[in-house]
């Protein structure tokens, strides 16, 4: 396996996952994750969270980076074959289900829902916001909706950040969703 940048392990996101997931430790539950890089999240979570064998987790990426200069230097055939690597195990057991493609895609085409949602794909304001609709719809009441990189930038300007997205999220959602984390990350439940 080739050594990538860890963008989770002893981070915000890694932090914030232990402080609002450890309650759904042993409990039957689905995650999704749009955006799942390497199997950084994806492995703690199993380690730690979904830890009853009839949890699930659906990862969804395209596995072919975007338009940032961290991506440029990535070899996204190799970043896929180490999530592979890392996930198999869960793969094989079926609770892991991976699906390469677009969100979009992946929405358009499952009606499940979920206790957790983890939004990291794509960081344009206008991909974050069809993610953002699109996991709403699918999240359970009571469920958790989390967004990355809230106050990240590429310096091109808000169409390329998460933050506008997430505020009008914030905004337009006010009436079914409570924020209670708000800094490099977005967490809310939903009512």
């Amino acid at each position: 396996m080739t050594n990538y940048p860890n963008w989770f392990n002893g981070r915000v996101a890694q932090l914030n996952f232990e402080k609002f997931l450890l309650a759904y430790a042993g409990q039957e539950v689905n995650f999704l994750q749009i955006g799942a890089y390497t199997g950084d999240a994806t492995e703690w979570l199993f380690a730690n969270i979904l830890t009853n064998q009839n949890s699930t987790l659906t990862d969804v990426d395209t596995w072919e980076g975007s338009d940032e200069p961290a991506h440029d230097q990535l070899n996204w055939l190799n970043v896929e074959d180490t999530y592979d690597l890392r996930t198999l195990k869960f793969q094989n057991e079926n609770r892991l289900f991976k699906h390469k493609m677009m969100s979009d895609s992946f929405f358009a085409n499952d009606a499940k829902s979920y206790d957790f949602i983890y939004i990291d794909g794509d960081h344009k304001a206008s991909s974050v916001l069809q993610d953002g609709i699109n996991a709403i719809a699918r999240l359970k009441p009571g469920g958790i909706i989390a967004f990355d990189d809230y106050q990240w930038s590429l310096g091109k300007g808000p169409a390329f950040e998460p933050k506008p997205a997430i505020d009008a999220i914030r905004l337009c959602y006010a009436d079914s969703l409570t924020v209670f984390e708000l800094e490099y990350q977005a967490w809310m439940t939903k009512h």
